[in-house]
């Protein structure tokens, strides 16, 4: 019964000192390649709607399964290449942290949204 009564305690202690945290954002476009906004047309290019890509870090007590913290520029990229274009259009962001003291903690982006290969006019 004492056992289970700590069991409880420091269960209970981990979960009011938890944390987490969600932002979310919406761009009209967003690249991490170099794309002229003039004289590139978004009119009748290649479009792969609605592709989603998500990068993550967790750590594990105390050990981290990556190295570096994700960033916005990983999920572009990779909805980038995983779209096969080079602007996200109409583009939903989300950034979360989560962290259970001592346990577990877990950080990441995703973004979702249209996938355009731009067209060069000339």
């Amino acid at each position: 019964a004492v056992m289970r009564a700590a069991f409880r305690a420091v269960l209970a202690a981990l979960l009011v000192g938890s944390a987490g945290c969600a932002t979310h954002s919406h761009f009209e476009a967003l690249s991490t390649e170099s794309v002229p906004s003039l004289g590139y047309e978004l009119e009748g290019a290649r479009r792969v709607p609605d592709v989603a890509a998500e990068v993550r870090t967790q750590t594990i007590f105390w050990i981290p399964t990556n190295t570096e913290s994700p960033t916005l520029q990983d999920a572009v990229d990779a909805a980038l290449k995983r779209g096969g274009g080079n602007v996200l259009v109409d583009v939903d962001v989300e950034h979360w942290w989560v962290f259970v003291p001592f346990l577990y903690g877990q950080e990441g982006w995703r973004v979702q949204g249209d996938v355009v290969r731009t067209v060069d006019p000339n």
